[in-house]
C-alpha cells in the first residue's frame, strides 16, 4: 500500500523550487523538516508532515547515481462519489473524480470577484456545476477552456466543497437529484486541479467517456445557451408535475407536460425595457431614447414581447411568463407589431391564431424558477416547449444577441431569417453549435 504524506513550501521558497517539482515525478529527498500534523485543521494524510526548504536535498530520480527506477503511477485515491456531496459537513473539503463537460467564459459575481462555471459529471451521469474563482481561472480554468475544443478532459480536484449560501450556511438539500445540481461544488484557498492524471480510476471514467462521447455530445448542446453561456439541467431530463414545482430550488431548470392556455386575454402582451441590460421600465409607454441608470449610458426603449400564461396538469395548474422568442411565435407576431397594435393604433391584439396553436395540446416544457428577493416563492419562465402530440419545437427566430463576452445581452427586433452563432466545437465523429435557435435564457428582469 503507498504511502502518502503532505509536503509544504513556504513563502520565497516557492519560487525558488517552481522549475523543479513536476506532478507525478519521482524524486530522492533528504534532510526535510518533520513535524506531527495539525488535527485541528481537517484529517491529514499522514501522521507527519514535511516542510521543504533550502536545506533540503531534492534531487530527480534520473539524475541520481547510481539510476534508480522512478516509483510507479500512484493509485491511492480518496474520492467522494457524486451521490454523497449533499451529505458533506459544512466547510469540510473533499476530493472529486471528474469528466469535465461544459464551461462558461469567465465573468464577475456580484462582489465583484472573477468566477468561471464548468459542468462536471462522473460515469453515473449525475452532473453537478463546478466553479474556480480568480487565480484558478487563470490557472485552470483557461486550459479546460482550451481542452473541451477537442475532448472531455477528467480531473482529479482536491479539497474542494459545496457553496455557502448568501446566509453563510450550506443549502439544505432536497432530496430530489435536481437540487443536488443547483448547488454544486467550489474551490477553496487549498483547492488542487489536476488534469488527466495519470490514476487509474482517472483511465477508467476516460475510457467510459469514449465509449459514451455521442450521449456526452447531446448533453453539451443542451447544456449550452444561446450565448454559450451554462444551462444547468439534468442529465436525463425529469418531469416535474406541477404540484412538485414549489420543492424546486431557485435557479433550477426542469420539465413538465402540460396543457397552456393564455392567462389573460386582456393582459399587457409588451413592456418596454432598455435595448442593453433588459431593465423594464413598465411605466413607460413611448419607444424613445434615454439614460438608463443602470447601464449608465444612453441607450434605448425597446418593446419586449412579454405576458403570463396557464399550465395545466393532472396535479394542479400554476401561472408562468414567456418572453421574447417564444411569446412572439405563440401570438404570430413581432415586438414591434404587438407595440404598434397595442400602443399607437390603441387596438386589440387579434389572439385566434394563438389560441388555436395552444388549445387540446399538451406541450413538454422547460421550466426555469427564478431567484427572488426575500425567499418568496419563486417565479416561473417558459425557456422552450414542444409540441408533445407532433414532436414540433415551437421556435422563432433569434433576436438576442451576446455582447460582453456573453455577460450582457442585447434586445434587438425580431430578424425575420433565423441567425446562429458561428462557433462550432468537434469532437471526435461528432459536433455541436452554440446557438440561440432551442433555447433561450431567462430574462433578467422578469
Amino acid at each position: 500500500m503507498e504511502n502518502q504524506v503532505e509536503c509544504v513550501i513556504f513563502n520565497a521558497e516557492i519560487m525558488h523550487f517552481a522549475d523543479l517539482f513536476r506532478p507525478f515525478h519521482t524524486y530522492l529527498m533528504s534532510v526535510a523538516q518533520v513535524k506531527e500534523s495539525n488535527y485541528m485543521y481537517g484529517n491529514p494524510l499522514n501522521k507527519f508532515t514535511w516542510t521543504i526548504d533550502r536545506c533540503t536535498i531534492v534531487e530527480p530520480i534520473e539524475t541520481v547515481n547510481p539510476p534508480e527506477e522512478p516509483l510507479p503511477p500512484p493509485t491511492r485515491l480518496n474520492l467522494t462519489p457524486f451521490g454523497n456531496f449533499e451529505y458533506q459537513p459544512e466547510g469540510s473539503e473533499f476530493d472529486v473524480l471528474a469528466i469535465v463537460l461544459n464551461a462558461s467564459p469567465s465573468t464577475y459575481a456580484s462582489n465583484g470577484r472573477r468566477i468561471q462555471d464548468f459542468i462536471i459529471m462522473d460515469d453515473h451521469k449525475k452532473p453537478t456545476k463546478f466553479t474556480l474563482w480568480e487565480e484558478f481561472i487563470d490557472h485552470d480554468g483557461n486550459k479546460l477552456l482550451e481542452l473541451l475544443k477537442k475532448e472531455y478532459p477528467i480531473i482529479l480536484a482536491k479539497k474542494v466543497a459545496r457553496p455557502k449560501s448568501s446566509s453563510g450556511k450550506t443549502p439544505q438539500m432536497h432530496t430530489r437529484w435536481s437540487n443536488k445540481f443547483n448547488t454544486g461544488l467550489t474551490n477553496r484557498f487549498s483547492t488542487t486541479i489536476e488534469i488527466n492524471p495519470p490514476y487509474p480510476q482517472a483511465n477508467v471514467l476516460r475510457t467510459w467517456a469514449q465509449q459514451n462521447e455521442q450521449m456526452l455530445i447531446a448533453y453539451t448542446m443542451k447544456s449550452t445557451g444561446p450565448t454559450c453561456s451554462l444551462l444547468f439541467v439534468p442529465f436525463e431530463e425529469e418531469i416535474v408535475p406541477i404540484a412538485e414545482i414549489r420543492q424546486q430550488n431557485p435557479g433550477q431548470i426542469f420539465y413538465i407536460h402540460a396543457e397552456v392556455a393564455l392567462q389573460n386575454e386582456n393582459q399587457r402582451f409588451c413592456i418596454l425595457a432598455c435595448s442593453d441590460c433588459k431593465q423594464h421600465f413598465t411605466r413607460a409607454f413611448s419607444r424613445r431614447k434615454f439614460y438608463c441608470t443602470n447601464c449608465r449610458q444612453a441607450t434605448q426603449l425597446v418593446p419586449r414581447c412579454q405576458f403570463e400564461m396557464t399550465l395545466t396538469d393532472q396535479s394542479g395548474s400554476t401561472t408562468t411568463t414567456i418572453v421574447d422568442e417564444y411569446a412572439e411565435k405563440t401570438l404570430f407576431l413581432t415586438s414591434k407589431e404587438i407595440y404598434d397594435i397595442c400602443n399607437v393604433k390603441k387596438g386589440l391584439l387579434p389572439l385566434a391564431n394563438a389560441q388555436k396553436l395552444l388549445t387540446g395540446k399538451i406541450f413538454k416544457i422547460q421550466i426555469k424558477k427564478l431567484f427572488t428577493r426575500n425567499n418568496e416563492a419563486g417565479k416561473l419562465v417558459i425557456l422552450s416547449f414542444i409540441d408533445k402530440s407532433n414532436s414540433v419545437v415551437s421556435q422563432m427566430p433569434a433576436t438576442i444577441k451576446d455582447v460582453a463576452e456573453g455577460s450582457k445581452q442585447k434586445i434587438e427586433p425580431a430578424a425575420p431569417e433565423k441567425q446562429e452563432h458561428p462557433h462550432i466545437t468537434t469532437k471526435g465523429n461528432g459536433s455541436y453549435k452554440c446557438n440561440a435557435e432551442m433555447k433561450i435564457s431567462p430574462p433578467k428582469n422578469c
